[in-house]
């Protein structure tokens, strides 16, 4: 029943309901009928019964065989009699008209008895005498009867069979009726949910089926309404986010591009002057210089974060790209007093990724645990695969992140570097992110930070 439409449910049930009936007030009427007929039978039977002793009276009284048998055949010739017998006083029997009571299957019997005119003529009221001259038995087969009741039964199953075929031809026009309007509506329904809320539903003739409708209309009239005044809502609230968005931003390049040009323009105001010796002129160059490649790679971080590119992947050896990327940088470190120590394995693991995308976060967080070392430290590099997930952890001695700094590390523009604009985790989390991994900051007993990188693959 789990599984049936209310249609099949109604229309079963009301099957049900029907037979049910049906078949109750048949047991009980034919039972009743059963009844009604069979005394009825067994009345006519002893009627029969009384009506032959009646006649064989005088038969009994003068010894009159024939008159007997004639009696007799004549109850046999009615419908269901089988055998005839008359007994006088004694229990001897005067006439037969049957093979015996072994094939017989029920009986009426009635008393011959004197009737009060022939006792008179005969005995002249004679005291002492006795008025039973015998009796008479009709045996009778109920073979008939059975018959009659089988039919009625026959009857009543095609009746009913009858009647529950049109309570459910009834019922199933009717539930059509009932069921369309529901029907509708669940369509309706599912084209609202898909977001199509001009819709509408016929109620149909039903009234609470037509109120239904008329509610459920309603209702998708309200959702739209509800649904253009949140779009506007959504869309006033993407404004303005998107102002704040450009405010930060726009703070935050003023503020990161403010001091290498102050730093610029004071180097150039010192060049301007023709009497500075070659020293400090090659002193302000070089500041100049070095200025200028903060602000070009400030530009570079800000469209890397603002122009986001879409990965294309190809299959890369993650171990062998993350041992590459260590050497391409340890001379570089190692020369400002930073050692890059690594433990990668040797063997393969190839992965679907973005060798460019993937190769630029990678050297953020190896770039950001370098400077975290102050120019005396180590940073430990190493990988390794468990659980479907390939794994680079990069630690680092420095200073370390507190609590707040390390939940908050992800977040754009946000850093605790007197240089930087904090973008470069933010894009390292989207880069990881865009390859369905996550990024993890755990802090060290000794001092410093390690940024774990869970990327999913497989081992090849």
């Amino acid at each position: 029943m789990k599984g049936m439409s209310f249609q099949n449910r109604l229309l079963t049930g009301v099957v049900l309901l029907v037979i049910a009936t049906t078949a109750t007030l048949g047991m009980v009427g034919i039972h009743f009928a059963g009844g009604f007929l069979r005394t009825r039978f067994e009345e006519r039977m002893n009627f029969l019964a009384r009506y032959l002793a009646l006649n064989a009276e005088l038969g009994i009284l003068l010894g009159d065989q024939a008159m007997l048998e004639r009696l007799a055949v004549n109850l046999v010739s009615e419908k269901d009699v089988v055998d005839v017998w008359i007994e006088d006083r004694s229990g001897h029997i005067m006439v037969r008209t049957g093979p015996g009571t072994e094939e017989l299957r029920r009986e009426a019997v009635a008393p011959v008895r004197l009737s009060q005119e022939e006792e008179s003529l005969l005995f002249m009221n004679a005291p002492g005498r006795d008025r039973m001259l015998g009796q008479v038995r009709v045996f009778y087969t109920a073979e008939g009867i059975d018959r009659l009741l089988r039919h009625l039964q026959a009857l009543y199953l095609i009746a009913a069979m009858g009647l529950g075929t049109v309570g459910l031809v009834v019922f199933f026009f009717f539930s059509r009726s009932l069921i369309a309007p529901l029907r509708s509506l669940v369509a309706a329904a599912r084209q609202a949910a898909r977001g199509d809320l001009s819709t509408k539903v016929e109620g149909g003739a039903i009234p609470e089926i037509r109120q239904l409708a008329e509610a459920f209309n309603h209702m998708l009239t309200s959702l739209a309404q509800s649904r253009r005044a949140l779009e506007e809502t959504y869309q006033e609230m993407i404004q303005q986010k998107a102002l704040a968005e450009v405010g930060h931003f726009a703070f935050s390049v003023a503020h990161e591009v403010k001091n290498p040009l102050g730093i610029i323009r004071g180097a150039l105001d010192v060049l301007k002057k023709p009497e500075i010796d070659m020293e400090i002129r090659t002193t302000m160059i070089h500041y100049m210089e070095d200025e200028i490649s903060r602000l070009n790679r400030l530009i570079q971080d800000f469209l890397d974060f603002s122009r986001p590119r879409k990965p294309v992947f190809k299959r890369i050896d993650l171990n062998d790209l993350l041992k590459t990327l260590v050497e391409r940088n340890r001379l570089e470190w190692e020369e400002k007093g930073v050692g890059l120590h690594y433990s990668v394995p040797e063997e393969e693991c190839l992965v679907r990724v973005d060798e460019d995308l993937l190769s630029h976060a990678l050297l953020n967080v190896i770039r950001n645990a370098c400077e975290a070392c102050e120019d005396t430290g180590d940073v430990w590099i190493s990988a390794s695969f468990s659980g479907g997930m390939w794994k680079a952890e990069i630690s680092d001695n420095g200073a370390g992140m507190s609590e707040e700094a390390r939940e908050r590390a992800l977040e754009p523009f946000f850093t605790t570097k007197t240089q930087g604009t904090g973008l470069g985790l933010a894009f390292v989390d989207r880069v990881v992110k865009a390859h369905g991994g996550e990024v993890v900051f755990t802090g060290n007993l000794n001092g410093g930070t390690t940024v774990s990188l869970l990327l999913p693959g497989g081992r090849v």
